[in-house]
């Protein structure tokens, strides 16, 4: 063989590089038969060549050879040959078989020409077109290789798959055209349409499962508004385009076995086209260009409207599910997708359906014409077709046979929620979920796009399928958890757009929708199922919207299990969702109490609450299943009456035992029993916050996309099937801002009481119904509540919770009693128990932004030295500062946790203190006003249970004396400040009820009551043992005094070595150094004062001590000198008393004059009128305790007087009028015990006015001089020697009446006898007046008169004629006020020279000055003495009689009780008005305000009481206004209360209402106000009720318990305390006008000064050492001038 040779390939690619660079010059054209021989190899294949032979080709005659041809194309085509010169070659055989005389190719020729286009792909530009048309053209002589053609062309389309541009879609769609026509013309056998169908399918798995990039739609404001998008073609897109071309032309011809595969794959096809689905509606589209999506949903409609509806429809139910073990987990999961979409679609083209038809149906009912054909009926076609489509393939009555495909569907959503899925298919496996919810999502809307006419609900199989699906989603929404392992929070309702995923708005859509559509289940079953899942605000509705739609009453065959569902499902009833919670046991009362009376409906209830409070009894329930079980105990006792109550009670029991201390704080400002409301996760909460399934993803599109409208399916999966996401899998984006996360709702503060609570007032409620209602008359009823009483007795003392122990007590101790020992519950808190809890700051009255939070000992800092002047103190230093931190006080000082260094070398200088965390303060458990957490009956007595049975009636007796003990146990061994505290605040008050503790034994708890009291202040033992360290022992101390105040109204139970303990406990008490301590102190010694007369007789000198060392502010001074001021009307506590004592007296009085005098009265902290009163009642209090002293003892107190009054002065240019007043009242007292006002008498009236006298003008002669602040007036009897002597003072009137013995008596026969003088001596020496007594007879008895039987000898004088008084208890008391008959009096010559002197005023002691003129001086003494010489009150009495509230009612009594009438006669003296001379009438007049009155006076003062029930009621007066001008004119009003009720400040309407002093039964009771009991054995309740703006004041608190033989002078002692401080109060317009108020001695010395200056003085004598000499004295000589 030879070897061929070498072609110069070089200078050939070198010369077709020049050919196709520049054409070379024209040449003389070549035949066909020269062209085919230059291009035969070994020729070198010329371009040029190639292009004129295909050009030559189609008209050339004849043509070359097929032999001929075949090397030339063999070489032209070559894939090393330039894609130009092949492309030439290709022309060349498409022009050689185009030819009409083209010879046919034998089987090796058409071999070998197909073997041209197997070399290379042409995905070449210029050269697949070329090529194509080749193999086009080729094809008819391809006969026997269609097989190879449709496999080439395969793969050509396959490679521009590969390399897709602009020119290889052109070509894909060239070739596949090609593709088709090659199936098309083959015969039936030579070409496989299922292949190329495979073959699509796999372009379309290949353009869809390896997730190119997503393409993002731009979405508009409504989903229906899409239009068609202009750009690039997608690989899917072609791919799909491809196969549905491809599918529609082979469909009628594909067997039905290939459903299984066609389905699926159009599935998937159609998951990664779907875009979100407009809403459903009738209205027409805007035209755009038909989508992929498009196409594969109406491929799909053809199939499932065709011959195959039915195995379809199974392809889809089974691509549903997600498959046991699929190949492609992404495969699976775009198939199922589609299918759901699938799904959808069908639903949603029934649903359209009947929107149309209801929408024409609407339409054509609008108008008709009256032969009843429509009048303008006008419809579109295509609304014609949509309502009745020609391909209609509905089933049932809904459209598309919702009974099998609802359960299909809820079936598959159950499966997928359960399907274990990689974190990087998540979300396909959410849009697949999101799917399936779009169904009963379309469902509602196609419900709600109804007219009101035909919106009659849902079809049943509809409501079942939204409900079966409904309650499968959620199941996935419970398996969501957060970061910490908590619940995701799904909210309800418009804040769902920040959702991690677009699943999650649409479940949270569709079970916000309206429950008046019931579905099945119901919707709030869904939602109770998933309620740890959702905020508190929407489980809230769930029971109030069921209980609308009657599910939870008997009307409902299911209520029983949906009250089980409700309270067995745990987060409902958790102390996290109050809101729910109450709303839960709201709904759950309402039902109870309507099923309260059908036991057969009541007891399966209260049997399911049972059953669930034993099973919750950890975990905590509402308070109303403890009132259920509460009221059922009653229910059953009544119906029964066995045993079966005690499950009830044995589980309420159990539950007030426990401890609350693993619940929240709860905290609540107006109730015993508080919480804080429950913290409720956010509505919505960040992305990062979230694991799963445990949800962990980060914040991605989906969190700012809107819900249906922003967000694509298609982009969703896309951006998972890659393997990875665009979101990092490993760490979280930050979470939202602030601003885009909206703001929980706020919720209402929570009153929910803890378990333990609850539980207690259950039993409490127990106890009320079985004893303050008719059940109480049944002795069962009241063995089970005594059973109970013991109950809350032992609750209240070992009870582990404090909340369940205050709970009992707060019951137990508003336990009463009445008259008849009948007990009843009072809710009402008293004012003392106000002021107790204000004490330690447990009023809402007090700042709660207190420092402190129990701060007993609040004093102000003080102004003065004077003011905190102690001799000594009574804490140490050291220890007052410790007390002080402890406190929160520092005296102005910060505390320094530095310890400073010591001064002494030795030793080692220390380092600053580590500071110790400060625990946070715990909320307090109660507050006042209290809110009790149960209902008790207020004031009703119960018919069945008394406090103490003196008479053995069939009443059953509740144990008083174990709640004493219990009570007794707090005080001693209590360690938690709240229980004890609660006690020591309540106790006085209950105390007061002393009909509750009557009986042996519970006296035996009050004196151990007493001791353990006293000895724990004695001690230091009660709250020694507290655990709260901030509250110190003396802060319970404080309370304490308040609860012994009340037990010295018990002193009958005490021994008297208890009654000295009492009294030493309140003498401590005035030690502690804490004002409100010191003033109940003061107080309850007041009241020992009239109770415990013997202990006080014993320990009142060193109460008198320690009185010296208080400081003598005028807040604490008016309380000491009201103890002083009331003492000293009790003279057996002082008839042992030293010098000393009387002088620490004095010193305790005089002391706030010092303190008012240098302060000047201009202290801001202090009431203007409380000082100035307590400037006047210093004054007071010497002057009864002067009077006290012996005659004789007197003037040994003088000097220390003195020194005191000066040293008050001092820095004063002169002294003040107060005290020149002083020193003329004591000159006044100290050497005589005379009444400060002459008396008349027979005696004066005969020997200065003797009988006969026709002229008295004659025989007097009167001479007046001013000596000091004196005046004298001398009168007169010229002939027989009588001289009588009148010196009026600032402190009384002194009467001298003396004959001058050097004018002897002219006797009978001599000239102007002297006849008076001897008679009116002789009745000098008679007995006084005598008393009229109310026994005598009508008419019975004479009339005793000073000087009667003198008075009928000389002037025949007539019967006494006075009207005789009613027969009323006590003593009548006319024309005069004997106090010197009731007295001994005694005088000292002292006292004649005193009241004769200038004293006080001795600096001119020698200057008389004559007063000439008498009528001047009768005109002003006249004046003079109309001021009184003693202080006068008028104070009002008024009855309130049972049942009375009014005013007028109460002023038309004319008779009291026996008490009533007891306590006036020891109130004063019954005494007559007409003719009275010196006793204060008060402004009564006999003639209409009555004759008779009560009255009470001394040296000091007097006191006329204005008594309502004394004077006439006028019968046409219904408002008493006569009785109204006197009593509603008195400052100060004692009120006898026998109503019953409270007694209101303003009952009586009137300007002046200032006090009132309300004396009212400790028990209630009408029976109180006519008990035919003796009352001296009684006790009664004193209260003191003030106007506003008047400081407290009188010794008695807020109430005091007083015996009935004490009571008439302590309230006469505090009505003149009362009447003071009224007058100064109004004197300075309600303590807002700082101006003085005088005395009635006061003002006679300012009269007298002003007199004074208006008389000349006498004119001075000169002195002897002046010059002229002793002639100088005869000025002074001449006494003429003066006398």
């Amino acid at each position: 063989m030879h070897a061929r040779p070498r072609s110069n390939t070089a200078s050939f690619w070198g010369r077709l590089r020049a050919e196709t660079a520049a054409p070379p010059p024209a040449a003389p054209a070549l035949s066909v038969a020269a062209l085919v021989a230059a291009l035969t190899p070994p020729a070198v294949p010329s371009l040029v060549h190639a292009r004129a032979l295909a050009a030559a080709l189609p008209s050339a005659s004849p043509l070359p050879s097929t032999a001929a041809l075949v090397p030339v194309l063999a070489s032209l085509c070559r894939p090393a040959t330039p894609a130009a010169v092949q492309a030439a070659g290709f022309d060349v055989l498409a022009a050689f078989c185009d030819h009409a005389d083209a010879p046919p190719l034998s089987t090796a020729e058409r071999l070998a020409v197909f073997a041209l286009f197997l070399h290379d792909t042409p995905c070449a530009v210029d050269l697949w077109e070329p090529r194509v048309k080749a193999l086009r053209v080729f094809t008819k002589f391809a006969r026997g290789i269609e097989h190879d053609v449709v496999r080439l062309l395969q793969s050509w389309i396959a490679a521009f798959f590969d390399s897709l541009g602009t020119d290889s879609e052109r070509a894909i769609d060239v070739l596949a055209r090609f593709l088709a026509d090659v199936l098309a013309a083959a015969p039936p056998l030579a070409a496989d349409p299922a292949a190329v169908l495979h073959f699509y399918a796999a372009l379309v798995d290949q353009s869809v499962l390896p997730a190119p990039k997503p393409r993002r739609p731009a979405h508009r404001k409504n989903a229906s508004s899409l239009s068609s998008i202009a750009h690039a073609a997608q690989p899917a897109d072609i791919a799909i385009a491809l196969y549905l071309d491809h599918l529609a032309s082979q469909l009628k011809i594909l067997s039905p076995d290939l459903l299984p595969d066609i389905l699926p794959l159009l599935f998937r096809a159609l998951a990664f086209c779907a875009l979100p689905l407009p809403r459903l509606s009738v209205q027409p589209h805007p035209p755009r260009k038909q989508s992929s999506e498009d196409k594969i949903t109406d491929t799909l409609n053809s199939l499932f409207s065709g011959p195959y509806a039915t195995r379809c429809m199974i392809i889809l139910k089974r691509h549903l599910f997600p498959p046991p073990h699929p190949p492609s987990v992404y495969a699976a999961l775009y198939t199922s997708l589609g299918a759901h979409r699938t799904l959808r679609n069908h639903v949603r083209r029934a649903l359209i359906a009947r929107i149309a038809r209801a929408y024409i149906s609407r339409e054509s009912s609008v108008g008709y014409s009256p032969s009843g054909a429509p009048s303008h009926l006008n419809l579109e076609r295509d609304l014609m077709e949509r309502a009745w489509p020609s391909d209609d393939y509905s089933a049932g009555s809904n459209g598309w046979d919702a009974g099998r495909l609802g359960r299909v569907l809820a079936l598959s959503v159950n499966a997928w929620v359960a399907w274990p899925v990689e974190t990087a298919a998540r979300d396909s496996k959410e849009s697949i979920l999101e799917e399936a919810a779009g169904v009963p999502y379309d469902i509602w809307q196609e419900m709600d796009s109804r007219g009101d006419d035909e919106k009659s609900g849902l079809d049943e199989e509809e409501a079942c399928v939204i409900g079966e699906t409904l309650q499968q989603l959620v199941e996935y929404v419970v398996s969501l958890k957060n970061h910490d392992g908590t619940p995701y929070i799904l909210p309800l309702g418009p804040h769902t757009s920040k959702a991690p995923t677009s699943l999650l708005p649409r479940i949270s859509t569709l079970l916000s929708r309206d429950h008046t559509i019931p579905t099945s289940p119901l919707l709030s079953t869904i939602l109770i199922r998933i309620s740890g899942n959702l905020t508190d605000p929407d489980t809230a509705d769930l029971p109030r919207i069921m209980s609308e739609q009657h599910d939870l009453s008997p009307t409902s065959p299911d209520w029983l299990n949906n009250w089980s569902n409700l309270l067995g499902n745990a987060s409902f009833v958790s102390i996290a969702r109050p809101l729910t919670r109450k709303a839960v046991m709201e709904a759950l009362s309402t039902v109870y109490d309507s099923v309260r009376d059908m036991k057969a409906y009541r007891i399966p209830l209260a049997d399911l609450v049972l059953q669930f409070c034993k099973s919750s009894l950890e975990d905590g329930v509402g308070e109303v299943t403890w009132r259920i079980l509460g009221d059922e105990v009653v229910s059953r006792t009544a119906e029964e009456q066995d045993k079966s109550v005690d499950g009830f009670i044995d589980i309420l029991v159990a539950a007030a035992e426990t401890d609350d201390a693993h619940q929240p704080e709860e905290d609540d400002a107006s109730s015993i029993i508080t919480s804080e409301p429950a913290q409720t996760p956010p509505a919505t909460q960040p992305v990062s916050a979230i694991s799963s399934p445990n949800i962990s993803r980060a914040q991605s599109e989906h969190s700012s996309i809107e819900v249906e409208k922003n967000s694509s399916i298609m982009s969703i999966i896309s951006s998972l099937a890659t393997g990875h996401s665009s979101r990092s899998q490993s760490h979280s984006a930050p979470p939202p801002a602030a601003d885009d996360v909206p703001d929980p709702p706020p919720l209402p503060p929570s009153n929910v009481p803890p378990r333990a609570v609850a539980a207690a007032s259950a039993l409490i409620s127990i106890f009320g119904q079985l004893a303050f209602t008719p059940l109480a008359l049944q002795p069962f009823t009241i063995a089970l509540a005594i059973r109970i009483y013991h109950i809350l007795l032992r609750l209240a003392k070992h009870a582990k919770s404090p909340r369940a122990r205050l709970t009992a007590l707060q019951f137990l101790m508003h336990i009463r009693a009445d008259r008849n020992h009948r007990l009843y519950f009072v809710s009402d808190n008293p004012s003392h128990v106000v002021m107790l809890s204000r004490l330690i700051n447990r009023s809402f009255a007090e700042s709660p932004a207190s420092p402190s939070r129990d701060n007993l000992s609040v004093e102000r800092e003080p102004t003065s030295p004077s003011e905190t002047r102690r001799p000594r103190p009574l804490v140490p230093l050291r220890e007052r500062d410790e007390r002080a931190l402890s406190r929160g006080r520092t005296s102005g000082k910060k505390p320094t946790r530095t310890l400073t260094t010591s001064r002494s070398e030795s030793r080692v200088a220390s380092t600053t203190l580590p500071r110790t965390p400060v625990p946070k303060p715990h909320p307090p458990l109660w507050r006042i006003p209290e809110t009790y957490p149960f209902e008790i009956p207020d004031l009703v007595q119960s018919d069945g249970l008394v406090s103490y049975d003196p008479d053995d009636s069939p009443l059953e007796q509740l144990p008083i004396s174990q709640y004493l003990a219990v009570i007794n146990d707090v005080l001693e061994n209590e360690t938690n400040w709240d229980v004890l505290s609660y006690v020591l605040c309540h106790l006085p008050v209950q105390l007061a009820n002393k009909h509750l503790f009557c009986g042996t034994k519970a006296r035996a708890g009050i004196s151990r009551m007493l001791t353990v009291i006293c000895t724990g202040i004695l001690n230091g033992d009660m709250a020694a043992h507290l655990e709260d360290p901030s509250i110190k022992p003396r802060d319970a101390h404080g309370l304490a005094y308040h609860t012994l105040s009340v037990l010295v109204s018990f002193r009958r139970c005490f021994e008297l070595k208890q009654c000295h303990l009492v009294v030493e406990v309140f003498l401590t008490g005035l030690s502690s150094g804490q004002l409100p301590t010191i003033k109940c102190c003061l107080h309850a010694l007041s009241l020992a004062a009239v109770e415990l007369q013997s202990s006080m007789t014993k320990f009142l000198p060193r109460v008198l001590e320690m009185l010296s060392q208080i400081m003598s502010g005028a807040n604490i001074a008016v309380h000491i000198l009201g103890f002083l001021f009331l003492i000293g009307a009790i003279p057996p506590l002082y008839t042992n008393f030293t010098e000393n004592d009387y002088k620490m007296v004095f010193g305790v009085a005089l002391q706030y004059l010092q303190h008012y005098n240098r302060l000047k009265s201009d202290d801001p902290n202090t009431s203007w009128a409380l000082s100035q009163h307590v400037r006047i009642l210093s004054y007071t209090v010497v002057y009864v305790w002067f009077l006290a002293l012996q005659l004789l003892d007197r003037p040994k107190h003088i000097p220390y007087i003195t020194r005191q009054l000066l040293l008050a002065n001092e820095g004063n240019a002169e002294l003040d009028d107060p005290t020149e007043v002083c020193f003329d009242w004591l000159a006044r007292y100290t050497y005589a015990s005379a009444d400060p006002r002459p008396a008349p008498s027979v005696f004066n009236d005969i020997v200065m006015n003797p009988p006969g006298e026709k002229d008295t003008h004659t025989v007097l002669s009167e001479k007046t001089w001013i000596y000091g602040y004196s005046l004298i007036t001398i009168r007169t009897l010229s002939k027989r020697g009588w001289v009588e002597v009148l010196c009026r003072r600032p402190s009384g009137y002194t009467k001298f009446l003396c004959r001058v013995e050097n004018v002897p008596l002219v006797g009978a026969g001599e000239v102007d006898p002297d006849l008076f003088s001897v008679p009116a001596s002789l009745t000098m020496e008679r007995v006084p007046a005598k008393v009229r007594s109310i026994d005598c007879e009508e008419g019975g008895g004479a009339v005793d008169t000073p000087g009667a039987e003198v008075r009928e000898i000389f002037n025949e004088a007539v019967a006494d004629d006075t009207p005789r008084p009613n027969p009323v208890t006590g003593y009548v008391w006319s024309g005069t006020a004997p106090s010197q008959r009731r007295k001994d009096v005694s005088v000292d010559p002292s006292f004649f020279a005193l009241q004769l002197s200038a004293y006080p005023d001795r600096t001119n002691a020698s200057h008389f000055r004559a007063v000439a003129d008498n009528a001047l001086v009768k005109k002003y003494t006249a004046n003079l003495d109309r001021v009184p010489v003693i202080d006068t009150h008028k104070v009002g009495i008024l009855y309130v009689a049972p049942g009375q509230t009014e005013e007028a009612e109460i002023l038309r009594n004319t008779h009291g009780s026996p008490a009533y009438t007891r306590f006036l006669e020891g109130l004063g003296r019954l005494i007559n008005l007409r003719d009275q001379l010196d006793v204060y009438a008060g402004g009564l007049d006999p003639d209409e305000d009555g004759e008779y009155a009560y009255a009470w006076w001394d040296d000091i003062g007097q006191v006329l009481y204005h008594t309502a029930t004394m004077m006439p009621t006028v019968q046409h007066d219904l408002l008493c206004t006569n009785k109204k001008r006197h009593i509603g004119n008195d400052y100060v009003r004692i009120v006898w209360n026998d109503s019953g009720h409270p007694y209101r400040f303003d009952t009586l309407a009137t300007q002046f209402q200032f006090v009132n002093i309300v004396i009212e039964p400790h028990s209630s009771g009408a029976i109180a106000a006519f008990s035919n009991n003796l009352h001296e054995n009684e006790y009664f309740k004193l209260t003191v009720q003030r106007a506003n703006r008047m400081t407290e004041f009188a010794p008695v608190g807020h109430f005091k318990v007083i015996s009935a033989e004490s009571l008439p002078l302590f309230v006469r002692q505090l009505s003149r305390l009362a009447d003071w401080f009224a007058s100064v109060f109004a004197h300075t317009q309600q303590d807002t006008v700082p101006v003085e108020m005088k005395t009635n001695w006061r003002t006679r010395l300012e009269s007298i000064r002003r007199f004074k200056n208006q008389v000349p003085p006498a004119p001075e004598s000169p002195s002897t050492d002046a010059q002229g000499g002793i002639m100088n004295l005869e000025l002074a000589r001449d006494f003429t001038t003066v006398f």
